[in-house]
């Protein structure tokens, strides 16, 4: 990625949140514990204007002492910022980035974001990263993976690499029917466990006296059926819908990248985005953004152990495009999530 001047991320932000807390509940103790001096139920003003002085006091002391993490970006190094104790690191330094989405019992209910820092020491910092956005945390992680993009720039990325051309040939119509395939599979299965539900449920209340088994497998059957809903047919159709527009063939050459039947020109394109090849909770995502603003965006699947419903090489389409990003200065960044 070409870089130019310093960058600042913010990347925690305990400081609202420890103030918060502390607002919330140093208002809650400190109106208990005047309570037996005046009375709440008598005399309520008095316990509520000293819990809610204690309460900002509080708030005020946690913004204060709490410091932000912050990381900042130049060119031959990166810095963890602290308050006021900041520490330098070299690119090397860097030990990776997490991305884990998190359910309840099926139902997506965030992300957490983190990223590792190789101390001196031998030990590893890990920094919560939640307060970045996604493509943010994406950027950030672009540009400590430097390291990688200075090697790859020594050992590869020259004009002669791509003199003859690089061409992937992709087996979409055999990806997009084994997924469409997944996702007949799974919702039929899910139907007919829901109407084994049903037709027991239906049952029951005919035949009053059933023993605990039936109702056993009645029940096991109604929530197996309701969980496979959120937990693989919802995903299978998404990613089935993403997957439709696979293309199947991606040629990239000195100038021109090919997806399909479409052509971009090296100096078109602004960024290109793309889901690391290893990770297992995101669906393949590419996307290409041209510099008049125009998104052009491609699925090859979710990665699976078998590469049934996925590209197989999808690895090595990664590594040459983000090699021609940088023979040809366009910006190539990671979707982490």
């Amino acid at each position: 990625m070409k870089f130019q001047g310093v960058k600042r991320f913010r990347v925690s932000r305990n400081k609202l949140m420890i103030s918060l807390l502390l607002f919330a509940s140093g208002f809650i103790g400190i109106l208990f514990l005047t309570n037996p001096i005046f009375d709440l139920e008598k005399n309520p003003l008095p316990c509520v204007i000293t819990a809610g002085i204690a309460a900002v006091v509080l708030a005020v002391l946690g913004g204060i002492l709490v410091k932000e993490y912050y990381m900042q970006i130049s060119e031959d190094w990166f810095e963890l910022i602290k308050g006021k104790k900041v520490t330098r690191y070299s690119y090397s330094d860097f030990a990776g980035s997490n991305v884990t989405r998190h359910y309840m019992n099926g139902i997506y209910v965030g992300t957490s974001r983190e990223i590792s820092i190789k101390e001196a020491s031998g030990k590893t910092t890990k920094i919560n990263a939640n307060n970045l956005s996604k493509s943010d945390f994406a950027e950030l992680v672009t540009y400590l993976g430097k390291t990688s993009y200075t090697k790859a720039h020594d050992i590869e990325a020259t004009a002669e690499y791509f003199n003859e051309g690089y061409e992937f040939r992709i087996p979409n119509e055999k990806i997009i029917k084994a997924n469409k395939s997944r996702l007949v599979g799974w919702t039929v299965f899910t139907v007919l466990l829901l109407a084994v539900f049903l037709g027991m449920l239906v049952y029951s209340l005919g035949i009053p006296n059933t023993s605990a088994g039936f109702f056993t497998i009645m029940i096991f059957a109604g929530i197996a059926g309701v969980m496979n809903i959120f937990m693989d047919v919802i995903p299978a159709r998404r990613t089935y819908g993403k997957v439709k527009n696979l293309p199947n063939r991606i040629y990239a050459d000195r100038y021109t990248l090919s997806i399909g039947d479409m052509t971009f020109g090296a100096d078109s394109i602004l960024n290109i985005l793309m889901v690391p090849a290893d990770y297992t909770i995101m669906t393949r995502d590419m996307t290409v953004i041209t510099k008049d603003n125009k998104k052009y965006k491609f699925c090859f699947g979710k990665n699976d152990s078998k590469n049934k419903y996925t590209y197989s090489d999808y690895d090595k389409l990664a590594g040459t495009l983000e090699i021609w990003c940088i023979v040809n200065y366009v910006n190539f960044m990671k979707i982490l999530g």
